[in-house]
């Protein structure tokens, strides 16, 4: 717990985040993507301390819930990690501080941020975000349990899973042997996309496979149905960070870069998950998209659709 520490609002290229009484930064409040590297645009350097804060908070204890991100992966990867023991260190009047650029009303407008936050038992009225400089007589600060690219926890393992187990039934696992292929061919916005990827559908569908796409579906339809298969394909994409909340999946990805996401590889040691990553040498880099980071094609798709297909029967 940290006294009389204080709060600078979210303001991108300005020093923003919590502070504590001589005006350093609270790092255990900051999310890293490497030792000294920011996940977020965050300045860490006020220059003046918290006796120069003129606006108070209302008395009492708060804790700090980190920036809510509202993309479904780093939603997964940056925010919720920061709650796994929520349940523990809240009292049903304490309110979260939180940072972001809107208010709760927004975040709960995003059908899994709602979800994940009420399977906590959390409503928008828990949070709460503040609009200038502000001191704090009491904030708990609770160390995230993922840190992006570099470390996972296992109590990030156990939250998850504790969670899922409030969606599915152990019953409904491994219940159905039908493989299915995760595609994003029908996202208009994403990080990457293969462009020719409704090739790679129509070969799996050929040979049995369902294919899913994960922006259709519920964050419970989601976990249960990835909690339910058997064997489980996709090209690289943020629903595979929904295994966290799975028992112990079996996964063969289609990797559209030679190197794999160090994000998938934390996740998957939390989840337990037997995951292989596939990278075929003829991944074709296109100039970059409306709507995409990054962009693919593979000449060969027919082919690959085959040699992933084949790489997850191995595995069942």
């Amino acid at each position: 717990m940290f006294h009389d520490a204080f709060y600078m609002p979210y303001a991108p290229k300005r020093a923003w985040g919590l502070f504590d009484a001589s005006g350093h930064p609270i790092r255990s409040a900051v999310d890293f993507r490497a030792p000294n590297v920011c996940t977020y645009d965050q300045l860490l350097e006020v220059g003046f301390a918290s006796d120069l804060v003129a606006y108070e908070a209302a008395a009492g204890t708060y804790i700090y819930g980190g920036t809510i991100n509202l993309h479904f992966g780093h939603f997964l990867i940056n925010t919720l990690p920061r709650f796994w023991n929520i349940s523990r260190i809240r009292t049903p009047n304490t309110r979260i501080l939180c940072h972001s650029s809107s208010a709760p009303d927004v975040w709960f407008n995003f059908p899994f941020i709602s979800r994940a936050f009420a399977l906590l038992g959390l409503t928008k009225r828990d949070f709460v975000v503040l609009d200038r400089p502000t001191r704090l007589r009491n904030v708990v600060v609770a160390g995230t349990s993922l840190e992006e690219q570099q470390a996972g926890y296992r109590a990030y393992g156990r939250f998850g899973r504790e969670i899922g187990s409030r969606i599915y039934k152990p019953d409904d696992v491994d219940q159905n042997t039908v493989p299915i292929y995760y595609s994003k061919s029908r996202l208009r916005s994403s990080v990457g996309i293969i462009t020719n990827e409704a090739e790679i559908e129509d070969v799996l569908r050929d040979q049995g496979v369902d294919i899913i796409h994960p922006e259709t579906l519920s964050l419970d339809e989601q976990v249960r149905l990835m909690s339910s298969r058997t064997s489980i394909m996709g090209s690289t994409g943020s629903f595979f960070h929904t295994s966290i909340f799975c028992p112990p999946r079996r996964i063969t990805c289609l990797n559209v870069t030679s190197q794999i996401n160090s994000n998938y590889v934390i996740i998957d040691a939390l989840a337990a998950n037997a995951a292989t990553y596939h990278y075929p040498d003829s991944m074709q880099v296109l100039d970059q998209m409306d709507g995409y980071l990054t962009a693919r094609f593979l000449p060969n798709a027919a082919d690959v659709a085959l040699e992933l297909f084949d790489l997850a029967r191995s595995k069942s």
